[in-house]
């Protein structure tokens, strides 16, 4: 079965900003500016930062939805989520190369047993359904060649060299000393006592 948007949803980016500061801005940009050309044939720039005014205190999860201009800017309290159970699931050709709104493909029923879910296409690993993954194997951190979206953090951690990226397999997971999580509200995040369950 193949897993793919039929048709062009808007889409959208979620920016971490705290006490008024947003945090790495130019890697939103650039998806933002590269989404809208590739998929709504947008031509004129647009500059993020001259349409968000956020909460000048407390952590907050910015939602900038857009087609080939923005349609709505959100603001959102952010309260960080407990992840400590992933169930690995295969999902033949499943596609999300662009952060679309419609999230439908990535929706499954963990019936309150895991936090969240690793997909696995043909047994590669790619994303869980909120972030990007990584393993630390004999000493470095690797990441997905092919994830399903391409995260801004993996991309500013990929460019400063501290992530690097592998064809990772299943069997990856049982190779790895540490497995972490990343996206633009967590960061980089290396869970402890998780449980992984194939």
């Amino acid at each position: 079965m193949r897993c793919a948007i039929k048709s062009i949803s808007p889409c959208f980016e979620t920016i971490k900003v705290q006490d008024g500061y947003l945090y790495h801005l130019a890697f939103h940009q650039a998806r933002f500016d590269k989404t809208r050309h590739a998929l709504y044939g947008a031509k004129e720039s647009i500059r993020l930062s001259e349409h968000l005014t956020p909460p000048k205190e407390g952590l907050y999860r910015v939602r900038v939805e857009y087609t080939s201009g923005i349609e709505k800017v959100e603001y959102f309290p952010y309260v960080p989520r407990l992840f400590e159970r992933f169930l690995v699931m295969e999902r033949d050709e499943l596609s999300y190369a662009y952060k679309y709104c419609d999230r439908t493909l990535l929706a499954t029923d963990l019936q309150g047993k895991f936090d969240d879910v690793i997909f696995t296409c043909k047994d590669v690993l790619k994303d869980t359904s909120i972030a990007n993954i990584a393993l630390l194997i004999d000493g470095q951190w690797y990441t997905p060649t092919h994830p399903l979206l391409e995260g801004t953090t993996r991309a500013r951690l990929l460019l400063s060299g501290f992530l690097k990226e592998a064809p990772l397999r299943r069997q990856s997971l049982q190779k790895a000393q540490k497995f972490a999580i990343m996206n633009a509200l967590i960061g980089f995040k290396i869970l402890h006592n998780v449980l992984i369950k194939e």
